[in-house]
């Protein structure tokens, strides 16, 4: 959030660090004068297929739902007075505009991958008015938002994900009305919190949860983690719910995991319908069916569409990825063992031979336009399903005979901007919810079918500089304006917001001042079709007049002051270093970014919190965390820079005597020998197997690790990396119960029996 600083000196150190400390270790970057204009650009869609833009302005939108009286609610970060991480808001869309009172305001973790997230209706929302949420309710104990609470069995430390029901009357929910249905969802590192709910026909509220960075919680019913939970709710004030029904409703030991803070136990949990899932962050159920379309986001490898058709099954994570075994790549014919289920569609993290990152999100099901145009036929029934990293959204089409679905091929759009949901709107067309780049200026946008209609133009602005002395020479450019129907020439009308305007063919213009102060730049573009289509206005602020302010930022190791490069659960402070006098707000932000793309770290922490703790769960090697500042002037003139914090990586290398023999690293099966890079400090779980293969009935049998750890055990990556050998036996027998022992050992070993 903004905070006042009203001409930061040199000398305000908040850690006491020595001069240009930030600048010898870190990287780091400063966008000067910035000049802020719209941020979703419309997709690449098919002939025929408009983008319109609904919902503009939001702040990092996560989920939004249709009221049956044809409101709309999102959720997104902050309230009314402040854009703080750590609180969220239902908005409400009516009558074609944003109302500025929020219906509701939640203190919430929003930190990481944390937040308000999910968000349905009752099926009797008209006559009830019930609103289920999602969302990561702050810890009972200890610090409000902490990480890596995982040990602690009581629900009290550490923040949790919750599921409430609350009552909303008018454009009002009443905070009061909260019945919390669910409290013990894990979120001990902030990331794989999934988070989304929908009612199906049999009047069941279905619950997407992550495995909240612990893959092994979501290979097991004991717990609520990499799940697809069901249960009906209670009506009335009592709350409560049913899971007749569910797999392991009725089974030895079962208990509800849900109603109290006791997070763990011993018996399956009551309220499981599938598990096996890593981050199903956003599914759908197929119209008139009870049957789930799950998106879960995968790890390194795969992406996947689930179909659940029945409780009870395994989707695999962290065994299985994809069709194959975690961490590889794999062709058909799959091998698939008995207890899991393949998923109905995945794609590789490849593109163009490269590998790329990736991040699912599920999905929505055009079943018929109400109102308007309908799409053409071939889209009748289809899943729609996105990618947030990639851009694209996929359609799965399904054979009427066999009930076989495939994807059909090329993409329906491309282009996208941070897609967060697909949405079937009231009039059947498909909504998707977008973020943005920056999660400042995210929007709702209908897919609708225009069919030979003119399309209007998209108009889209840049300037050069944002700011400077009054005789500045201004560009203006209109790169990145397009007309979806390709009704050409355009024409680009300019009004600078000093009096003065130019309608031209030309894609740049140039344009000096007379006078100093803030001015509103509009771009709009019309096209040539008939009749002719104007697009919707694109606006941005400059400054001439005013040179753009300047600031530095300074970043300390605080818990090992003068190491530049970060270990696990190192604590990092940063702070203002140095600022010119006439900045008068500072806005921060850190992201984690991981390889080609980023998550939201601290996406606007409080003005006192200026730390951040280093991930404790990472198992890539391509990651660092970027420290935003954004600084603004008087005249509302704004400046981002940034600083990197890297990480220290060391070598792992992990083999078996004899080598050539399998290991399980992390989750991934592999061939010794095998190395590793990772960041230092993070923990990596290291299994040889019990046995394996040699020839007819003989067999290696595992003798000992050199690190003298049990055959499963964890490493914790040192500085200076490391070599750990699995020593194996040959065991070499024949059809009688007599055998022969060739032992094998490493020299370090040669004295243990």
């Amino acid at each position: 959030m903004r905070y006042p600083v009203r001409g930061v000196p040199a000398a305000r150190l908040k850690y006491g660090l020595p001069p240009l400390f930030a600048l010898c270790l870190l990287c780091a970057g400063v966008l000067a004068g910035t000049v802020r204009a719209q941020s979703i650009t419309p997709l690449s869609l098919p002939p025929g297929f408009s983008d319109d833009s609904i919902i503009t302005g939001l702040l990092a939108p996560r989920a939004a739902v249709f009221t049956p009286d044809g409101r709309i609610l999102v959720l997104e970060r902050g309230s009314a007075t402040t854009n703080d991480q750590n609180t969220a808001s239902v908005r409400v869309f009516k009558s074609g505009q944003l109302l500025p009172d929020r219906a509701l305001t939640l203190d919430v973790c929003g930190d990481s991958e944390r937040g308000l997230l999910g968000i349905a209706l009752d099926p009797d929302f008209a006559t009830n008015g019930y609103v289920y949420l999602y969302y990561t309710r702050q810890a009972s104990q200890g610090a409000a938002c902490a990480y890596n609470y995982h040990p602690d069995p009581t629900g009290l430390v550490g923040p949790r994900n919750r599921v409430s029901r609350f009552t909303m009357a008018g454009d009002t929910i009443d905070p009061a009305s909260e019945i919390v249905l669910i409290d013990g969802i894990v979120t001990s590192v902030g990331y794989h919190n999934a988070g989304d709910l929908h009612f199906g026909q049999d009047g069941y509220l279905y619950i997407s949860t992550g495995e909240g960075g612990i893959s092994s919680l979501a290979a097991t019913n004991d717990n609520l983690n990499g799940k697809i939970l069901r249960i009906l709710p209670g009506n009335g004030p009592a709350g409560g719910y049913s899971t007749a029904g569910n797999p392991f409703d009725g089974a030895a030991g079962a208990r509800l995991c849900g109603v109290d803070l006791v997070t763990f136990g011993n018996g399956p949990c009551r309220e499981v319908y599938g598990l096996g899932l890593r981050n199903p962050f956003r599914f759908a159920l197929r119209p008139g069916t009870n049957d789930l379309y799950v998106g879960d986001v995968g790890g390194g490898v795969w992406e996947e569409v689930n179909e659940m058709k029945s409780g009870g099954g395994n989707y695999g994570w962290p065994e299985r990825e994809g069709f194959c075994s975690n961490g590889t790549l794999c062709s058909p014919p799959y091998s698939t063992p008995p207890s899991y289920r393949d998923p109905t569609y995945a794609y590789a993290h490849v593109d163009a031979g490269a590998n790329v990152d990736s991040a699912i999100i599920g999905g929505a099901f055009y079943t018929g336009t109400v109102t308007g145009l309908p799409y053409p036929a071939q889209y009748a029934g289809n899943y729609f399903f996105a990618d947030f990293v990639r851009g694209f959204i996929r359609r799965m089409v399904r054979d009427s005979g066999s009930g076989a679905w495939s994807v059909a091929e090329p993409d329906f759009a491309t282009g996208g901007a941070g897609i967060v949901g697909l949405i079937t709107g009231l009039d059947g067309n498909l909504y998707y919810l977008a973020a943005g780049s920056d999660q400042r200026d995210g929007e709702l946008r209908r897919i609708r079918y225009a069919g030979s209609e003119n399309q209007a133009p998209f108009a889209k602005l840049t300037v050069t500089p944002g700011g400077g002395p009054i005789e500045t020479v201004f560009i203006y450019s209109a790169l990145g304006s397009f007309d979806p129907d390709q009704s050409v020439p355009l024409t680009y009308t300019w009004d600078f917001g000093d009096g003065s305007s130019i309608a031209t063919t030309m894609l740049t213009v140039t344009h000096v001042y007379t006078a100093a102060g803030a001015k509103t730049v509009t771009l709009t573009v019309t096209d040539s079709g008939t009749p002719p289509r104007v697009s919707p206005a694109a606006h941005a602020t400059i400054f001439p007049g005013d040179e753009p302010p300047t600031a530095t930022i300074r970043l300390e190791n605080v818990t090992a002051p003068g190491r530049p490069r970060y270990f696990v659960g190192d604590t990092w402070g940063f702070d203002v270093a140095a600022a010119s006098s006439d900045v008068v707000t500072c806005t921060w932000k850190v992201d984690f970014h991981h390889s080609d793309h980023s998550h939201p770290f601290l996406p606007s922490p409080p003005p006192e919190q200026r730390t951040f703790v280093t991930n404790y769960n990472e198992s890539e090697p391509d990651v660092w965390y970027r420290v935003w500042l954004t600084v603004a002037d008087t005249f509302g003139q704004e400046t981002r820079v940034y600083s990197d914090v890297l990480p220290a990586l060391a070598t792992l290398r992990f083999d078996t005597e004899p080598t050539g023999l399998n290991l399980k690293i992390g989750e991934q099966q592999v061939t010794a020998p095998y190395e590793i890079s990772r960041v230092v400090g993070v923990d990596i779980s290291v299994t040889a197997p019990l046995t394996q293969p040699f020839s007819g009935l003989s067999y290696y049998s595992f003798r000992a690790w050199s690190d003298r750890g049990d055959r499963q055990h964890v490493v914790s990556t040192p500085i200076d990396g490391g070599e750990f050998v699995a020593a194996y036996r040959l065991i070499i027998t024949d059809d009688f119960p007599v055998f022969q022992e060739w032992n094998i050992y490493l020299p370090a070993l040669s004295t243990e029996p």
